[in-house]
């Protein structure tokens, strides 16, 4: 097989989602390792976790690829005391790089967070819920807002939502219709922009990590649906896995990490 280099990869994954396409306070990109390093798999996840790594390491890969950044915020210690700096050590240990691609995805057109999510949701007439009005090739935004086909009953929209997603629980408050045609949602953490949904009309809003108190707020105003952060983006592997396979499957060995979500139910 032809040498890839990771900087190859990482370049490829870039030209369909630029860098420059994150919000301010994210930290996507190459987190740590040698992108000069011939790539000897990728490992593609949700999160990088101590799994993952081992996961990494049984299947020979020496780069990873998460939505999730592993390290967000500023670092001082690299003690391995904790979950991020236990974890980023021993990527460093074993020569493996780590990338993520975050918000930058999550705006994207063709494969974005939003934009699948939207798919998933069978929602038509798709736009931007927040965008920065930017006028670049393959840039969406973040958040959407859309249309049904025709107007449902609200619990069987949220019952179709628990099994295209498959979604085990969803908390929610009604809203001030029984029926419902205009859907906001955003994948992830979408709690700052419930008020842009009610100001722009919808009937529902979903998101993940709504605060009880917002809940209350919103009740008779619109319907509030909590799907879970990992629910509303975790379908995202899927994309990255295709857009990878469409350009290096001949030369490359791509993994898709099967890790279930780190928060359970009972």
């Amino acid at each position: 097989m032809k040498d890839v280099r990771i900087e190859e990869i990482i370049a490829a994954l870039e030209e369909v989602v630029p860098l420059s396409w994150q919000e301010d306070f994210d930290n996507a990109g190459l987190l740590c390792g040698d992108k000069m390093a011939i790539c000897s798999g990728v490992f593609v996840c949700f999160d990088v976790c101590d799994m993952a790594i081992e996961m990494a390491i049984k299947n020979k890969c020496n780069l990873i690829i998460s939505h999730h950044p592993l390290v967000f915020r500023g670092l001082k210690k690299f003690t391995g005391n904790d979950n991020v700096t236990k974890t980023l050590l021993k990527a460093l240990k074993n020569d493996i790089a780590v990338y993520a691609a975050h918000t930058n995805l999550d705006a994207a057109f063709s494969i974005g967070v939003n934009t699948t999510l939207a798919e998933k949701l069978g929602l038509k007439n798709v736009r931007p819920l927040h965008s920065d009005s930017r006028n670049e090739q393959g840039y969406f935004g973040i958040g959407g807002i859309g249309e049904l086909e025709q107007e449902t009953d609200y619990k069987d929209f949220l019952l179709n939502v628990k099994k295209s997603l498959n979604v085990n629980n969803i908390k929610f408050v009604e809203g001030e219709k029984q029926k419902i045609k205009t859907v906001a949602f955003c994948g992830g953490s979408g709690s700052e922009f419930v008020e842009k949904a009610i100001e722009l009309n919808a009937d529902c809003y979903l998101t993940g990590d709504i605060k009880y108190h917002q809940f209350l707020d919103c009740e008779g105003r619109i319907l509030l649906a909590d799907i879970g952060h990992f629910e509303s983006e975790s379908f995202i592997i899927d994309q990255l896995i295709s857009l990878l396979s469409e350009k290096f499957c001949n030369f490359v060995r791509l993994f898709r990490s099967e890790i279930p979500n780190k928060v359970k139910d009972i």
